[in-house]
């Protein structure tokens, strides 16, 4: 092999040895394929989430999600969507149905984005983890799979009930409370946002070693107890009988 000039009084360097130096590029870990995760979602949360902590990815997933949401309010029949207008006192339209499905794809499009905002500056800087924004961005839009299958579930009971305000939620199992605040504050815990909030606190919990599932999904759990409180405040403040 051919040496490299080196300096009075050093070994030479031969090829081999000098390829040694050479620092490679690690790629990062392959994530599971777009499919797998849709799945992994609800079966192998835990396991999902390390695997996106080390290799993010969300843009896909969050498009996946909004158009699925655009889809499911798109396909309400249109005597729904005139039955809406028409007791919100407005104009019936005639492509309402489309631009409902329309709307919703853009809303859900840029909510993932928003609750990262919040989940980053709570337990980035408030809490101290080490996690990215893109990290936490990723956790946010793979838990729309579970809101997802929620909305689906709930387009049924929309056209059966009519009614938007239909939904599977802790306040479903208490019928005979009259409408009120306590209803409206039980309406608001919806069993697949529940579950949606489980499935991103151990997501969350996965991004930084140091902490565990429980606290985290507790945190969350928290600031859906205020949330609820502002939405049934506001519904009881607004609403015609009160």
């Amino acid at each position: 092999m051919d040496e490299y000039s080196t300096p009075p009084g050093e070994e030479p360097l031969f090829d081999d040895e000098r390829a040694d130096e050479v620092p490679l590029l690690e790629e990062p870990p392959l994530r599971p394929n777009f499919f797998k995760r849709l799945w992994m979602v609800f079966v192998q949360p835990g396991e999902l989430f390390r695997a996106l902590g080390q290799n993010p990815a969300w843009f896909p997933m969050v498009l996946f999600v909004a158009v699925g949401m655009g889809a499911a309010i798109g396909s309400l029949p249109n005597a729904f969507w005139e039955a809406q207008m028409e007791a919100s006192g407005q104009e019936v339209v005639v492509f309402a149905r489309v631009a409902g499905g329309v709307g919703a794809t853009v809303v859900f499009l840029v909510i993932p984005v928003v609750i990262s905002v919040f989940t980053y500056v709570i337990f980035v800087f408030m809490r101290g983890d080490n996690a990215t924004f893109k990290q936490h961005l990723s956790v946010i839009s793979h838990t729309g799979i579970v809101s997802l299958v929620g909305m689906l579930v709930g387009v049924p009971l929309w056209i059966r009930s009519g009614s938007f305000e239909e939904a599977l939620s802790i306040g479903t199992f208490f019928p005979f409370l009259p409408e009120g605040f306590l209803l409206y504050f039980l309406n608001q815990f919806q069993l697949f946002g529940l579950w949606a909030i489980v499935v991103a606190g151990i997501g969350l919990a996965t991004l930084d070693e140091r902490r565990s599932s429980g606290p985290t999904i507790a945190v969350l759990m928290v600031l859906q107890v205020v949330f609820a409180l502002v939405g049934a405040g506001c519904a009881v403040a607004f609403a015609p009988s009160f």
